[in-house]
């Protein structure tokens, strides 16, 4: 599919890399040459510069076989605006990312409708509630849900202490219901197999019935140390103040420290018991003096990465618990993890995910998450009548590339499959996959 990205900065950027593994033909618009130029050498993607909202423009890329058009500027004005003209322009499909709460949540589905815009995207909500979920369940380092719950995907860190390192999995007896699909090692994803093994520093991904991943969890991976969901926050964004208001409302007692005085004052009209204080996160008195730590958990979300990482290691050092660390930078993922931070994730990755799963909605994909950067997938396909698997027990289906089906869903029943278990048209299937397999397997399967 032809598809228009407008906007080159850093969701841009991570949009058009993973479409482009999608096998579609890219068309990046910036205003800005030196954005162009950056990514000239870096992406296989048609560039223009000029502004996304030109007519005359988008005529001479031509839209006339353009199937979907994506604004993700930093402007909501500007990427409403683009997206309306390339509306007008014949374009089926458009999205804007726009921050600004307030509009899309006040417009109903008529008047989105007249301005042109099929998918608003809020990053920094997107990553609120990402982050809520994660932090929902503290012994696990991310976490995903399928079938409206009733299946659930964990990551978890091993330890020195798990007691089956270094023995091939076709020997431990996990529970039923729950199967070990990913194992990270040293930044390398591992689709296992029976003679694969697990060790120390290894972060393992298990997909499975919700009760079952979670007697995994209560076996081997919970610390059994009380969790007072007490949570300190450093920089009070847009993410931070998102992420504030979803944790009150979930019952979280949250502190949130903030140098710009204005920030707090915006934030202090949107809570009702969260302690906001006006101050430096770095300063360890500050730190001391408010008894940060005494709480469970740290996050640090101001836009030097830097400095999020020393907030962490700093919180870390007073004795907090769990650390969770926002980077602008995906490259530093695994080695701020690597330094002993708990949680670290991209606000613009969860983004271009979150957009991903839209373009690929027509191509039977239910639901899409990323892991650790973008170094695998977990996908939920929807088989049709048109899919060569539909019919067939699972021990005959060769996939393409390296995946592993983890659940089936039926109606309201959730199967963890064996190999003569049948895949029927309707069927929901969850996978775990390598990035540069998803293309293949969204071909063969729908």
């Amino acid at each position: 599919m032809k598809i228009v990205v407008v906007g080159a900065g850093k969701v841009g950027y991570s949009l058009a890399q993973r479409l482009i593994q999608d096998n579609h033909d890219v068309y990046v618009i910036d205003r800005s040459q030196e954005r162009i130029h950056n990514l000239e050498n870096v992406l296989d993607v048609s560039l223009v510069q000029g502004n996304g909202s030109d007519i005359n423009l988008l005529n001479e890329i031509g839209m006339d076989d353009v199937g979907m058009f994506i604004a993700v500027t930093d402007s909501d004005e500007v990427n409403m605006l683009s997206c309306s003209v390339a509306k007008i322009a014949g374009v089926p499909t458009t999205v804007a990312r726009v921050r600004d709460t307030n509009i899309a949540d006040y417009m109903d589905d008529e008047m989105k409708a007249k301005l042109g815009v099929d998918l608003f995207i809020n990053p920094e909500m997107v990553t609120a509630e990402e982050l809520l979920n994660i932090l929902e369940t503290p012994s696990a380092i991310d976490v995903k849900e399928f079938g409206e719950g009733t299946v659930r995907l964990m990551e978890f860190k091993i330890e020195d202490d798990f007691p089956f390192q270094k023995i091939p999995l076709k020997d431990v007896r996990f529970p039923d219901g729950a199967l070990l699909v990913g194992i990270l090692r040293n930044g390398n994803m591992i689709i296992p197999h029976g003679e694969s093994y697990v060790e120390a520093n290894d972060s393992v991904f298990f997909l499975g019935l919700k009760e079952a991943i979670e007697l995994v969890e209560s076996q081997w991976f919970s610390d059994h140390s009380v969790f007072h969901k007490r949570v300190v926050i450093i920089g009070a964004g847009l993410l931070g103040q998102n992420l504030t208001v979803l944790l009150e409302e979930a019952g979280f007692t949250v502190k949130v420290i903030e140098k710009d005085l204005e920030r707090c004052e915006q934030l202090a009209a949107k809570v009702d018991k969260a302690i906001i204080i006006n101050g430096d996160g770095t300063d360890f008195d500050l730190l001391e003096a408010e008894e940060v730590a005494d709480n469970d958990v740290i996050i640090a979300l101001t836009d030097d990465d830097k400095l999020n990482l020393l907030v962490a290691l700093v919180g870390k050092h007073m004795g907090i618990p769990k650390t969770v660390v926002r980077v602008g930078r995906p490259e530093y993922i695994m080695l701020m993890e690597q330094v002993g931070i708990d949680v670290v994730f991209s606000p613009r990755l969860l983004t271009a995910g979150q957009i991903l799963r839209f373009v690929r909605s027509g191509e039977g994909v239910v639901s899409i998450s990323t892991f650790e950067g973008g170094k695998a997938e977990s996908i939920e396909i929807e088989i049709n009548d048109q899919s060569p698997v539909a019919g067939k027990q699972l021990k005959d289906i060769r996939l393409p590339g390296k995946a592993l089906v983890g659940v089936i869903l039926r109606g309201d029943e959730a199967i963890v499959p064996r190999g003569n278990t049948d895949i029927f048209v309707g069927d929901h299937i969850v996978l775990f996959t390598l990035p540069e397999s998803v293309s293949k397997l969204l071909n063969y399967l729908t």
